[in-house]
């Protein structure tokens, strides 16, 4: 760093604010022990001498020490900038060793200012007579052998001195401080680099004396904030301060302080680290860092204290600012009444302090708990300190042990006396005064609420406890009971959505304690006292229950779910073991068993109740209940039941033996109270064994007369539904039924209707269920149907497959002459008709509609219209609207169902099959037609794709068909519309696709007369109308139907209209006969006018060219003619038909048609015609 002298020497002279401060070298301040008073001043505008400032700061600065293990006399940053000035003093200047002369060294120092200035003024007269009087002294001593490196030197640390004596004379908040630091670099001469490194290393020295105070403030924040400024530092500069401090006060805590202590967070030197991090992560913030940013540099400082980690770091930075938030937080509390805070205010300390939102939710649910105790006249909740338990690593050996350690812990907190907290209550306004914290918190109702309940729940619990204690006792009733429950609960503010679980909690308690001693009884067997606690725990659940009602709470309307879940802990059961509840419900249900003095045995309805609120008590399901009682009744009702059966199926039933059998029965399930459901779980395999006993002794398998009989009084003895046996019946009886079936239907394969009787009786015999009996119908004819469908299947792939193909399918030879010839189809229309397997068919449509197996339903109605006959002779006829069922008809059995016939194959079959139909002209055609949709149910065919097939063979029809009508006769006639309506019937064509299919026929063939015309050459005028008027007939349109592009529709007009306009037979005159062909043709108008203005002007242009040829060979009588059909063609556009003509011509010309013999013309017609002329040819009036 280079200085000059007279550089110094200013520095010297404008450091008069602080010259009373210094001995030798300016900005060096002399501290003495006592206090002192410094004044200092400096100017307003730069031109203004030392003696005008424009105001004066006094502050009383004191140095003081104490022994502390960080050398400083109280910590902070001013004491820091004292300490720092002092120590930039101790070291003698070189400059000081160089003057010799008293006069000189006074000169140079404060004192001297006066003399200074004289000596200064003399020497350099000038408006800064100090800093040149200076300058002379301080170029004298250079003179007198003092170096340039010593002056720099006494200025490199005179600089970074009066910059920190400014700050402590002015202070960090100064209006300004910042002003006077400026200065302070003109006034020293220094580097703009250096200037800013000096004013770092003050505010690193300043943020190491505010941490080496562990007690922090939050003014500290503003404090260090402001500093920034008055250095006018940026975030660069600000980050290197910070870690150059960090590494300074950590080196020179770690000098007194091991490591392993600064572990300790109570550790006075931790508490600085802590602070020193706080203080660099706001400044860091405050100063708007990016996140990046942010992350270098805090990462730099908590690495040089000790190498932290960023999340250690930033977590003990929060350690530090909790506690101010705290505080904040408790003021706000003892202020709430005043109204003087607010969430704002409480959201800027945030803020300032760098509290999270979540950090910040944590701490006011803290201080609204702290407020609620407040509120109940509670102390507020300190944190215990972990007890050791000396015992902690002693072993338990034994169960026994454990067993009786608990049982003390049982009987400590038995014998414990009941704490009486009736008189904890809110105080009087304490509902608005927490209303007001929550708002201000910033707190949801459910965290409010919860802070409250969590407080208060203890004391509404003893309340709660002791008063369901007095309603079990009978000393209290319910409805008081639940009074004063709730009485408490508005007493503490709680919520009902917390006061349920909490009573549950309450009540599994209070119901527990007696199922806890009624458990003691039973693992002893005691079942007196068993059944006796159990009886008092009943009606314990029962007043617990009436309780409740009073609240009327739905969620406990099925109280046993909502208190007994043995799977859950803390339900009123949960703690007993399975064994347990199941052992107590076995005593209790055997004591509920009476004995009378002839040794029967009986359950009264009340014991039977008993046992089922018992059940929902421990948790026991109802089938376990039922369990219990089959396995304690059972074997006397399977008893009483077997020998009834036995001496039913002995025979000779009668009225009196049922009667008898029954009263018996009816005994044992009263005395018992046994449910429906077991009687039937016995009954049922009794009647099941006596349904098999005697389908193995009946002739055949079929049940006689009376083995029938025997069966239903077995099934009246038993209460047995005939629906709740078809099962067995079905199972055992079934295959007698199918062979019935099959015997019925005999060889031709139809049931007649003879047997259907018969059938029917012996379904009833059987006692099979009319579905069972369906099934086993279907079943039978099923078999015998599939072969007749195998046997069609393997002659159409015979008619449609050549001989490799049939051979890879079969993967047999069966012979050339065997297959098919492999011609093409042939026949009517087209259509192949080899092969007649419709017999074959016909034999299978009989057979599945003789039999009934096509199933008919309603789906729906339709109105029709039927003509009544007259009332009377000469009535007339009416016509009136009815509606009719429309059926449905479903195929339970299919030849793909049954898996014999693949979807392709099925497809040929029906194929075929209408081929046949239209094709037949035998007297069995119209019986084809009348089967086609039975045929394809049967195949498994869809009615969408039925008609899919015979459109697909209509369509053929059709093009066949109109083809050659159409080739001969050229339009159809109703001759030929009457056959197509035929063939639609025949094959079940909708009236609509008909249309359709006639019309894409028709399309077709008209497509390719189209193409015959056009393409073959030039077609005459004459052709050209016919065929267009022949597509108009039909109703086609050109271009979508017939498929004619525009060019084409615009070359037929063309075509059509110019021989025309070329004899003079189209006119102008003839606009409605153009306009005809025009729109024939489905040209727009624009379109038509287009193609007559270019074939006008093509023309045209070539007539003129004729009339200058004759008239340039002297041919004037054949020029006129040209001139007259040029007027012609002129007519059509009102003469402007564009010509460019020569004068001389155009005139010559025109005087040529003026000449002509105009005799036998109208002179109207003359003047029309030579002014048309005149203006095509461009002739001039």
């Amino acid at each position: 760093m280079k200085f000059s002298a007279i550089a110094f020497a200013t520095v010297v002279a404008s450091s008069a604010s602080t010259a009373s401060a210094f001995t030798v070298s300016p900005g060096v301040v002399n501290l003495s022990p006592a206090s002192t008073q410094r004044t200092v001043a400096f100017p307003t505008t730069a031109t203004q001498p030392r003696s005008s400032r424009a105001f004066v700061s006094s502050r009383n600065v004191a140095s003081s020490s104490s022994p502390t293990s960080l050398n400083l006399a109280g910590g902070g940053g001013t004491e820091a900038l004292q300490d720092y000035i002092t120590s930039l003093s101790t070291t003698a200047s070189p400059l000081v060793t160089k003057m010799k002369n008293p006069k000189l060294i006074k000169l140079a120092g404060v004192a001297a200012v006066p003399l200074s200035y004289a000596l200064g003024a003399a020497m350099t007269p000038s408006r800064r007579l100090a800093a040149r009087a200076v300058g002379g002294v301080v170029a004298a001593v250079t003179a007198g052998g003092v170096g340039k490196n010593a002056v720099e030197e006494d200025v490199r640390r005179s600089c970074p001195s009066a910059i920190a004596a400014r700050l402590v004379e002015l202070g960090v908040d100064g209006d300004f401080v910042s002003d006077g630091i400026d200065r302070l670099k003109e006034d020293y001469g220094v580097e703009e680099e250096d200037f800013t490194t000096m004013k770092t290393e003050v505010y690193s020295v300043y943020l190491v004396g505010m941490a080496k105070n562990p007690l922090a403030k939050t003014a500290e924040l503003k404090e260090l904030s402001n500093l920034r400024e008055a250095l006018s530092l940026d975030n660069m500069q600000v980050g290197q301060a910070h870690a150059d401090a960090a590494k300074t006060f950590y080196r020179d805590v770690t000098r007194f302080t091991s490591v392993e202590e600064l572990d300790d967070e109570d550790h006075p030197d931790r508490v600085s680290l802590d602070k020193m991090l706080f203080l660099t992560e706001r400044a860091f913030r405050q100063g708007k860092e990016t996140e990046e940013a942010f992350t270098f540099e805090f990462s730099r400082v908590a690495k040089a204290l000790g190498e932290l980690s960023m999340s250690e770091a930033l977590e003990r930075a929060k350690d530090v600012a909790r506690p101010f938030y705290e505080r904040a937080l408790a003021s706000t509390r003892s202020k709430l009444e005043s109204g003087a805070v607010n969430s704002d205010m409480l959201r800027r300390a945030r803020v300032t302090l760098g509290i999270t939102d979540d950090e910040a939710k944590e701490m006011h649910v803290e201080s609204f708990a702290q407020e609620v105790r407040s509120q109940l006249g509670l102390p507020d909740e300190e944190d215990e300190e972990d007890e050791i338990d000396i015992n902690q690593d002693k072993r338990v050996e034994t169960v026994a042990e454990i067993e009786a350690k608990m049982q003390k812990m049982k009987e400590e907190a038995a014998s414990k006396p009941v704490e009486d907290t009736s008189a904890i209550k809110f105080k009087d306004g304490a509902f608005d005064q927490l209303s007001k914290l929550q708002e201000v918190l910033g707190l949801n109702d459910e965290d409010a609420d919860y802070e409250v309940a969590a407080a208060t729940e203890r004391y509404w619990r003893n309340t709660a406890l002791q008063t369901l204690d007095d309603a079990i006792a009978g000393t209290k009733d319910p409805a008081k009971a639940w009074g004063i429950i709730q009485s408490r609960q508005k007493e503490l503010f709680l919520k009902d959505s917390s006061m349920k679980s909490m009573m549950t909690s309450i009540i599994m308690q209070s119901l527990g304690k007696p199922l806890e001693k009624v458990n003691t009884f039973a693992r002893v067997n005691n079942a007196a006292a068993t059944y006796d606690g159990l009886i008092d725990a009943i009606a314990a659940k029962e007043t617990c229950k009436d309780v409740l009602k009073e609240a009327g709470w739905s969620e406990f309307e099925d109280f046993e779910k909502a208190c007994f879940d043995p799977f859950d802990k803390a339900s009123a059961c949960g703690f007993l073991t399975n064994m347990d509840r199941h052992n107590m419900y076995q005593i209790f249900f055997q004591r509920s068993v009476k004995v009378d003095e002839e040794g029967g045995k009986s359950i009264s309805d009340e014991a039977k109740a008993r046992m089922k609120e018992l059940r929902g008590m421990l948790g026991i399901s109802e089938e376990e209940g039922e369990n219990q009682i089959r396995n304690f009744f059972g074997p006397e009702l399977q008893s009483v039941l077997v020998a009834a059966v036995e001496e039913v199926t002995r025979g000779n039933t009668t009225d009196v033996l049922l009667q008898n059998m029954k009263e018996k029965i009816g005994s044992v399930i009263s005395n018992f109270q046994l449910e429906d459901e077991m009687v039937r779980s016995y009954a049922g395999p009794l009647y099941n064994r006596a349904v098999e006993q005697i389908a193995s002794t009946a002739p055949g398998g079929i049940p006689s007369k009376d083995q029938v009989e025997t069966l239903a009084s077995l099934r009246e003895l038993l209460s047995i539904a005939m629906e709740d046996v078809y099962e067995v019946h079905g199972n055992t009886f079934g295959a007698q039924y199918k062979k019935g079936i099959k015997e019925a239907l005999g060889t031709t394969g139809v049931i007649r209707e003879e047997f259907r009787a018969p059938l029917e009786d012996l379904k009833s015999r059987l006692g099979v269920s009319d579905q069972a009996a369906k099934d086993t119908y279907l079943e039978a004819l099923s078999e015998r149907m599939k072969p007749m469908i195998e046997y069609i299947s393997n002659e159409m792939e015979r008619l449609v497959l050549t001989n490799d193909q049939l051979a890879q399918k079969r993967g047999d030879d069966y012979g050339e002459d065997y297959f098919k010839s492999g011609q093409k189809a042939s026949g009517k229309l087209g259509l192949g008709t080899d092969g007649n397997i419709m017999s074959d068919i016909m034999n299978l449509i009989d057979f599945y509609v003789e039999n009934d197996i096509v199933e008919k339903s309603v789906v729906g109605t339709k109105k029709v219209e039927k003509k009544v006959p007259a009332d009377e002779e000469g009535g007339e006829e009416k016509t009136i609207t009815v509606e009719e069922p429309v059926y449905e008809s479903a195929y339970p059995i299919t030849a793909m169902g049954l898996q014999c016939i693949d979807e392709k194959v099925a497809e040929l079959c029906y194929r075929q099959f209408v081929v046949s139909s239209f094709t037949d002209q035998s007297p069995n055609a119209a019986r084809y037609e009348a089967s086609k949709a039975t045929f394809g149910g049967i195949l498994g065919l869809t009615a969408e794709k039925m008609e899919e097939i015979g459109s697909n063979i209509g369509g053929m029809v059709y093009d066949n068909y109109i083809t050659q009508s159409m080739s001969t006769k050229g339009a159809l006639d109703q001759q030929d519309m009457m056959f197509l309506a035929n063939i639609q019937g025949k094959l079940g064509i909708s009236a609509e696709k008909g249309e359709q299919m006639m019309l894409d026929t028709q399309k077709k063939i008209i497509s390719e007369e189209a193409s015959a015309l056009l393409d073959a050459g030039s077609p005459t005028p004459e052709q050209i109308k016919a065929f267009r008027e022949k597509c108009n007939s039909m109703g086609l349109d050109l271009e979508t139907d017939v498929g004619l592009s525009k060019s084409r529709l615009v070359s037929m007009f063309s075509m059509e209209i110019t021989p025309g306009i070329d004899s003079g037979d189209i006119t102008i005159e003839s606009a409605e006969q153009l306009q005809e062909i025009q729109e024939s043709l489905g040209l727009s108008e624009e379109e038509g006018e287009e193609v007559i203005a270019t074939l006008i002007q093509e023309r045209a242009n070539g007539v003129l060219a004729d009339v200058v040829g004759c008239m340039l060979r002297g041919m004037d009588a054949v020029a006129v003619e040209s001139m007259e059909v040029l007027v012609q063609y002129a007519a059509f556009v009102d003469g402007d038909l564009g010509f460019e003509v020569e004068e001389s011509n155009a005139n010559k010309a025109y005087n040529m048609f003026e000449n002509k013999d105009w005799s036998g013309v109208d002179e109207e017609e003359v003047e029309r015609q030579k002014a048309l002329l005149k203006k095509a040819l461009g002739v001039s009036a």
